[in-house]
């Protein structure tokens, strides 16, 4: 017997109004393990689910869907991990409705599955209950890679390169990492705890991060390519 869908997603908890006012923390308070679960369990389990085309690291949505719905909260967010060094940040900022969401088979009669709310939810937890490892990296290679600027991009292909066996560098122009994540969204959409700790996340797994580094400036070019190719 097929199990009835469930047509609308589950409400995600905020600050109330009277409170959220008073303060620049962040609005959204995320799913609790039962709400996570439940939303989890509309997935419908596609043999060919759309969802992951839409994502443009490539996470295996619908493995990491159904271990939420198992309750399996640090497996989904290791198995998120395995393509997306930063699943809190992107179950916060990155614009699913327009991308995973919108191609889930829900969304043709119903709200579509809260992807974005359950990426939050297993990265959030992994951390909160200090649980994050480090995942098997590929052996050195013997190769070193600059990166400047250590911003959404530089972050995620810095995160990519170092579990293929790079040496990677970022070099940053500011004082703190994150560009835009850290200083172009207010507090109460991103909070800069969570963006440090995912940069936290990059450096144990091996990405040095050079600050206060401007290209041309504090460092020639030259000594940028001297520093990687040597």
């Amino acid at each position: 017997m097929k199990k009835p869908i469930v047509a609308k997603k589950q409400p995600m908890p905020e600050q109330d109004p009277a409170v959220r006012r008073g303060n620049f923390k962040e609005v959204p308070l995320g799913y609790t393990p039962e709400q996570a679960m439940a939303e989890a369990e509309r997935c419908l389990l596609c043999p060919n689910p759309q969802c992951m085309n839409g994502c443009p690291v490539e996470v295996d949505i619908r493995g990491f869907l159904d271990l939420v719905r198992q309750g399996e909260f640090v497996a989904a967010a290791r198995k998120i991990k395995e393509t997306n060094a930063l699943p809190a940040v992107c179950g916060r900022v990155c614009p699913q409705e327009t991308q995973c969401e919108i191609k889930c088979v829900l969304a043709k009669k119903f709200d579509p599955l809260a992807i974005g709310r359950l990426e939050r939810f297993v990265a959030d937890w992994e951390r909160e209950h200090d649980l994050v490892e480090i995942p098997p990296k590929k052996a050195p290679n013997g190769r070193k890679v600059a990166v400047v600027g250590s911003g959404p991009s530089g972050l995620t292909v810095a995160g990519d390169l170092v579990l293929l066996g790079y040496e990677v560098t970022i070099y940053e122009a500011f004082h703190k990492p994150g560009g835009v994540l850290m200083y172009g969204i207010p507090e109460f959409r991103l909070p800069k705890e969570i963006v440090q700790r995912e940069v936290d996340y990059l450096v144990q797994l091996g990405v040095r991060i050079e600050l206060n580094q401007v290209i041309g400036k504090t460092i020639t070019v030259q000594e940028l390519f001297s520093n990687t190719f040597a």
